[in-house]
């Protein structure tokens, strides 16, 4: 059906349901009505479908260097920072993003604690840059930095960033 055919239809529609909303006038639709048919005519048309998001990777990548704790209680390794660059045209904005996006992509012995993502539960606190705060309200910053990430100071580590 092409586009003209639909908007006739749907036009049709409208002066129906203006008719039946005020019978006893011929007069033109009332703003209101008008709005709501508009709003009707949104909801009810055919959408063309998007293409998919694509990421920004063909602009030149901004790689932010993260340096995490790690340490692994099964080793007599001593505790270390280890460092990972991500392109942030292709992480979401906040430090649990970029986790998330490194335990995924380059590294799956990660280890860190996380459940809602909204700020509520607190389980994927973590000190971040001196400051103790939750990684999923916690916005990446500039990428010129060095953003360093460590376990909460007074808790007990049982691995990496992992904490009881």
């Amino acid at each position: 059906m092409s586009d003209a055919t639909q908007i006739a239809r749907f036009s049709d529609i409208i002066n129906l349901c203006s008719a039946l909303a005020f019978p006893s006038t011929q007069q033109s639709i009332p703003s209101q009505t008008a709005m709501a048919a508009a709003t009707l005519l949104h909801r009810v048309a055919p959408r063309t479908p998007r293409a998919a998001r694509v990421l920004s990777t063909a602009a030149s990548p901004a790689l932010k260097k993260f340096s995490i704790y790690r340490w692994n209680p099964d080793t007599n390794e001593r505790p270390r920072m280890q460092d990972y660059e991500i392109d942030l045209n292709e992480c979401g904005p906040m430090v649990l993003d970029a986790l998330i996006k490194i335990k995924n992509e380059e590294d799956p012995t990660l280890t860190f604690r996380r459940s809602c993502r909204e700020g509520i539960c607190g389980s994927c606190s973590m000190n971040i840059n001196g400051t103790n705060t939750l990684a999923c309200l916690c916005k990446i910053s500039d990428v010129k930095e060095t953003t360093k990430i460590y376990p909460l100071p007074h808790m007990y580590v049982l691995k990496d960033l992992g904490k009881t």
